[in-house]
C-alpha cells in the first residue's frame, strides 16, 4: 500500500507520466531486445552460483540455478525491498541438504555480496566517462565517494572472514565459542575461509557480476530510450546503479515508489527527466519474466543443490597406484 500510495503521489504530482509507458509496446523491438539482455542477465547470475558452490563439493546445474534465481527474480518483486527473494531462495536452495544448510546459506549470501559489491562498484568505473558531470554536482561526488566507502567495507570484511590467523585467532576463537549460536558463526568463517585455495573462483564470481549489472544497465538504457526517447542520453548509466541502491530499501515491495523516487532525482541532478518512467518499464519487463519463477514455485519445492560425486579414477591412475603392488608381487 505504501508503494502504491507513493506512486500515486507521484502521477498525481506530474512527476510520473504514465502514457510513456507505451513506448514499450510502439518500440516493441527495443523492448524484445531489453528482455534479452534481463534473460542473458539471469544466466549470468545463475552460473555465478554454479560455480561459488563448486569449491565446497556442491553441485547445482545451470537449468536449476536458473529455475532458483527466476524464483527469486519474481518475489523480489513482491516482498519488501529488492532482498525478499533471497528468504525464497534459501528455503529452496537449502532442501535435502541436512548438515549443510549453513553452508549453503554462507554461500548463497555470499553470492548475494558479490552482486552487491560490483552494484557498489559499478558507478565508480562509468565515472571516468563523465567528468563534466561529477565536476557540476557535488551531491553525485558525494554519492561516489559513499559507494567508494561501502565496497572497501565489503571487500574489508571478505578478506577478513578469508583470513586463516583472523578466524584461530584467540580473541576470535573465544567469541565464537561463548557466543550462543557460535557454531553457526564457525561454519559461516570455515565456508568462506574455503575460497583461500581458490581465490579464482572468487574473481571469476566478480567478473561475471559485472557483466551481469552492465546487461541489467543495458535493458535499462532500453527502457529509458522506449519511454522517453528524446529525453535520452548515456549519463543515465552512471545514474542507474545509484538508484537502484535507493530501490533496494526495505520499505515497498520491490522498492516500489521508493526507487521512482530516487530516480527522478538523480536524473534531475543530471538535468534530465524520465527516471521513474526509466524504472517502471524495467520493472515491467522484470515482472514478466519473473512469471516464470512463479510458474517453478507453484510446482512445488523439489532439491535443487546436491553433493557432488567424487570423480572416478582414471585408467591411468588406476595402473599406477597398482604398479607398485604388481613389482612386488613379482
Amino acid at each position: 500500500m505504501i508503494g502504491l500510495g507513493l506512486l500515486a503521489y507521484l502521477g498525481a504530482s506530474g512527476l510520473i507520466n504514465w502514457p510513456a509507458l507505451s513506448g514499450l509496446l510502439a518500440a516493441w523491438p527495443l523492448t524484445l531486445a531489453a528482455i534479452f539482455l534481463l534473460l542473458l542477465d539471469v544466466g549470468c547470475t545463475s552460473w555465478r552460483l554454479c560455480l561459488l558452490l563448486r569449491p565446497h563439493s556442491l553441485h547445482l546445474s545451470l537449468p536449476a540455478s536458473v529455475r532458483l534465481t527466476l524464483m527469486g527474480t519474481f518475489f523480489n518483486t513482491c516482498l519488501p525491498g529488492a532482498t525478499g527473494g533471497d528468504m525464497v531462495r534459501i528455503y529452496y536452495a537449502t532442501r535435502g541438504n541436512h548438515g549443510r544448510r549453513t553452508e549453503v546459506v554462507t554461500i548463497l549470501l555470499l553470492d548475494r555480496a558479490a552482486g552487491m559489491l560490483v552494484l557498489l562498484l559499478w558507478p565508480l568505473l562509468a565515472a571516468p566517462f563523465f567528468p563534466h558531470l561529477l565536476g557540476s554536482q557535488p551531491l553525485l561526488r558525494a554519492l561516489l565517494w559513499t559507494a567508494t566507502g561501502a565496497s572497501a567495507a565489503v571487500v574489508g570484511a571478505m578478506l577478513l572472514g578469508s583470513t586463516h590467523a583472523v578466524r584461530h585467532s584467540p580473541p576470535v576463537t573465544w567469541i565464537l565459542r561463548k557466543l550462543p549460536l557460535g557454531r553457526y558463526a564457525e561454519r559461516v568463517f570455515d565456508t568462506v575461509q574455503g575460497y583461500r585455495h581458490d581465490m579464482t573462483v572468487l574473481l571469476a564470481a566478480l567478473g561475471i557480476s559485472i557483466v551481469a549489472h552492465t546487461l541489467t544497465i543495458g535493458a535499462l538504457l532500453l527502457a529509458a530510450y522506449a519511454t522517453n526517447p528524446s529525453g535520452f542520453s548515456w549519463q543515465m548509466s552512471l545514474l542507474m546503479p545509484l538508484g537502484f541502491l535507493a530501490n533496494m530499501l526495505p520499505v515497498t515491495p520491490g522498492g516500489l515508489g521508493v526507487g521512482e523516487a530516487a530516480f527522478n532525482r538523480l536524473f534531475a541532478l543530471a538535468g534530465l527527466t524520465g527516471g521513474a518512467e526509466a524504472l517502471l518499464g524495467w520493472r515491467v519487463l522484470t515482472i514478466t519474466i519473473g512469471l516464470l519463477g512463479l510458474i517453478f514455485y507453484l510446482q512445488g519445492r523439489t532439491r535443487l543443490i546436491h553433493a557432488s560425486s567424487p570423480t572416478p579414477p582414471s585408467p591411468m591412475s588406476t595402473a599406477l597406484v597398482s604398479a607398485p603392488h604388481q613389482v612386488v608381487s613379482r
